[in-house]
């Protein structure tokens, strides 16, 4: 039986973006590095969750969640609640500010053969 694994690619994702969060975690012996990376995380999240919004939310969605477990896996020795609410507000952050425009604007790559500058 074959298997295709782009019909699970989200899964998938996850579960690397779980580890990478994980290990970022464990390496980080801060408290204000661990609050920095999860602040950029964060902001990164919120481009992401804007950028799809049109189009297969719930699988942006977990692939954020996983990060965020790993990460609070990771972080075992710190607060999970504070890591949890700091990349949650980065995140509605850089949403808002995508949304309103105050933040580079988004253009995905309609043909990938053309670069739109």
């Amino acid at each position: 039986m074959k298997v295709n694994y782009m019909l699970n690619w989200a899964e998938y994702f996850t579960v690397l973006l779980m580890v990478i969060g994980f290990l970022i975690a464990i390496t980080l012996d801060n408290m204000a590095l661990n609050l920095a990376v999860i602040f950029i995380a964060g902001l990164m999240a919120g481009r992401l969750l804007y950028g799809r919004e049109k189009m297969h939310k719930f699988t942006h969605y977990l692939i954020v969640a996983g990060f965020l477990v790993g990460y609070m896996l990771g972080s075992y020795s710190y607060s999970r609640k504070i890591i949890a609410a700091v990349f949650v507000i980065s995140t509605i952050l850089s949403y808002w500010l995508h949304k309103k425009g105050y933040v580079g604007k988004y253009l995905p790559v309609k043909d990938p053969h053309k670069q739109h500058w």
